[in-house]
């Protein structure tokens, strides 16, 4: 975990080049502007966030958000919501938790660049947190809805008090601290209208509860998440009525064929081409054609629609079809 932080510190300070320099006002009622208060000048002097406080100063992150010619946008946990983390994880206080650990759970609460909720999309963007599978930036799955805006299913920032503008962008007030995803969080999140998903197949219909695997933070996988439309369409062209009426060998090659373990397999690593094998033994064959791709045994292709969602213990590409063979 050292190592990559070292990594995550390097790309951390690319972004911050990179990020925008400017800080603009708004007139959007959401937003409330504080002339000459940084980000963490406002922390300071607001008690609800002193754990916080503390936390930002002894990882040296204090000084990163405190620079005006950068820009942030910081999902700020409550003094309430950081000891609850505390709490269970079994530190007596803030001092306890290593400074690499700490750090690391700080960086997931932090984003380069200035952008309101509204600017948001309902879907995965990055943190600039690192988990245990590679040094890439963590994914987090973000949503809106009626009043509220949700991280990961997990925190909630209520509009109306959101878009805190200050000197060197955002602060979002959240009372529930990030925890690092898992792969499992991520295949749960992200599909949750239907019953008939991916993550029920890995869960309800298999003689094993993959989710419960997929949670082992030390393990590493690549998951081919097939999208709930995906999962539709599989049912319907093989006239089953539900996942319920799917053989159990048939659920299991599924399965099989949709987890690559022992890697994390991101497209950035395509270059002519990339070979993997699946856990069933298949041989997938990660190309670029006007987006990625994987081409099968038998020919058939496979697009990825939503790329590189990173989580703490392995990464997850969205496909557009079931891989039954």
């Amino acid at each position: 975990m050292k190592f990559i932080l070292k990594l995550a510190k390097i790309v951390l300070i690319f972004i911050l080049c990179c990020a925008s320099s400017s800080c603009g006002t708004s007139d959007d009622p959401g937003d409330v502007v504080i002339p000459d208060n940084t980000i963490n000048n406002f922390i300071l002097n607001n008690s609800n966030y002193s754990v916080l406080a503390t936390a930002l100063n002894l990882t040296g992150l204090d000084s990163v958000l405190n620079i005006t010619t950068q820009q942030y946008k910081i999902f700020a946990p409550s003094n309430a919501a950081f000891n609850s983390f505390l709490s269970e994880n079994n530190y007596t206080n803030i001092s306890d938790v290593p400074l690499d650990i700490l750090e690391n759970y700080l960086r997931y609460h932090l984003q380069p660049g200035a952008s309101s909720l509204s600017q948001f999309p309902d879907g995965y963007i990055r943190s600039l947190g690192v988990g245990n599978a590679s040094d890439r930036l963590l994914s987090m799955y973000t949503a809106t809805a009626d009043d509220s805006f949700y991280i990961n299913n997990e925190a909630e920032v209520v509009l109306a008090q959101g878009d805190i503008l200050l000197d060197n962008g955002y602060l979002n007030p959240i009372s529930t601290f990030l925890s690092l995803p898992s792969l499992t969080d991520f295949l749960l999140v992200s599909q949750q209208s239907s019953e008939d998903s991916f993550a029920s197949i890995l869960s309800e219909y298999s003689a094993e509860n993959y989710l419960d695997r997929l949670e082992d933070e030390e393990a590493v996988y690549t998951i081919l998440q097939a999208s709930e439309e995906a999962v539709s369409n599989y049912l319907a062209e093989n006239n089953f009525a539900s996942l319920a009426e799917v053989p159990q060998n048939e659920l299991e090659i599924i399965i099989n064929n949709h987890i690559i373990p022992q890697e994390n397999v991101r497209t950035e690593a395509i270059e002519d081409t990339l070979q993997v094998t699946s856990n069933a033994g298949t041989q997938l064959r990660f190309y670029e054609d006007n987006g990625p791709k994987i081409q099968l045994e038998n020919g058939e292709i496979i697009n990825i629609t939503t790329p590189n969602i990173q989580a703490v213990n392995g990464v997850i590409q969205r496909i557009d079809r079931v891989i039954t063979q």
